[in-house]
């Protein structure tokens, strides 16, 4: 079987979901460390949970599916789904937020 990963970011906040098949991998907020040792100047952790493509439902608009992403979370994207990472080349470039 042959899987392809694609990606799309959500045009109202800028967070990256990917999907394969029918699911997709959602980044997730990481709660419990926001403000950890007092320190509210870090940024937001978040970690990717494997979810069916339905969750999205009426948001589906909100996407936009793209190729054009940081080649650091393309690569971070493809570890969750088990992919091998991509090397630098002239497609990484930023999120394009049209």
């Amino acid at each position: 079987m042959i899987r392809i990963i694609t990606y799309a970011f959500n045009k109202d906040d800028g967070l990256v979901v990917s999907r394969v098949g029918s699911e997709i991998a959602v980044p997730v907020l990481d709660f419990e460390k926001i403000g950890e040792g007092g320190d509210f100047n870090q940024p937001f952790e978040y970690h990717l949970e494997k979810m069916p493509i339905t969750v999205i439902g009426r948001d589906w608009p909100r996407y936009k599916w793209t190729k054009k992403l940081p080649l650091e979370l393309k690569n971070r994207h493809r570890a969750f789904w088990g992919f091998p990472a991509l090397k630098g080349g002239p497609n990484d470039a930023a999120v394009e937020q049209s």
